[in-house]
């Protein structure tokens, strides 16, 4: 006798339980990169620009380095003394009368044989010694000022060639420096131009330079009120002369040449 196994049954709800729905086949779809703009000349672009900021790095540090070398020389290195520059102040004054009014006074002075040196149509110091001199020849006020009276008896006298002046002018000054130096301040020029003054004429001096002992000085007279002559711009050159200023014969020391140029510029070229 064949005995057979029974065959298991099985319920609806465990067939379902094994079989279950077949699972879906899952497709790996690749993934998408970011789309990287192309560059021109690839990996060569890259080199260059860190070839060139390698460049410009060392170009300064280069720089550095030659900053700090030039910095230790100047620190380290002997240092040089130039010359000081010559000193000049203030501006030259309005002469109320013109070179040729000028020259012609120094030509009529001339005329009654006060002789002024040099008719350059400044007034420095010769001029107003000649004056002086004309003044107490011809029995004025002796003041050293141009004014009306003393204008009117020169063009007299000058026209007539009446001999006025029969004792020499004063000689003048000794020329160039010698001694302490003096002061190249507006103080000590003006005492320099009082001392050759007429008592009551105001000195004022606008402009003057110093240079080696030299200087030059651009003033303004002032005649006394009394004496109706104006106010008169002159230039003068005067030398150091043992810690005091002193004024020169410009038809002397400037004719010389030896003057430095800023004194030469200013105090003989300046009218």
């Amino acid at each position: 006798m064949v005995r057979t196994r029974p065959t298991p049954s099985l319920s609806p709800e465990s067939v379902a339980h094994h079989q279950g729905p077949r699972p879906r086949a899952t497709r790996l779809l690749p993934s998408r990169k970011a789309k990287v703009p192309p560059t021109h000349g690839g990996t060569m672009h890259s080199h260059s620009a860190r070839r060139i900021l390698g460049v410009a790095v060392l170009s300064l540090a280069i720089i550095a380095g030659i900053a700090g070398c030039s910095s230790d020389k100047k620190s380290s290195g002997t240092s040089t003394t130039t010359a000081a520059a010559p000193t000049t102040s203030g501006v030259k004054p309005v002469n109320t009368l013109t070179k040729a009014d000028i020259v012609q006074m120094q030509e009529w002075l001339d005329a009654v044989g006060c002789d002024v040196g040099n008719n350059d149509g400044v007034i420095g110091p010769m001029t107003i010694a000649s004056l002086k001199a004309f003044q107490k020849g011809a029995g004025l006020t002796v003041d050293g000022t141009y004014g009306p009276k003393t204008k009117a008896a020169l063009s007299t006298d000058a026209q007539a060639k009446k001999k006025i002046c029969v004792a020499p002018t004063p000689p003048p000054a000794p020329v160039g420096p010698t001694g302490a130096s003096a002061a190249c301040t507006a103080a000590a020029i003006t005492a320099g131009l009082d001392a050759g003054m007429t008592a009551g004429t105001t000195v004022k001096v606008t402009g003057f330079g110093c240079d080696s002992g030299w200087a030059y000085a651009w003033a303004e007279l002032t005649p006394p009120a009394s004496s109706g002559a104006p106010t008169l711009g002159v230039t003068d050159v005067l030398a150091s002369r043992d810690g005091n200023w002193v004024t020169q014969d410009r038809g002397v020391v400037c004719q010389q040449g030896k003057i430095p140029s800023t004194i030469y510029t200013n105090g003989c070229m300046s009218n």
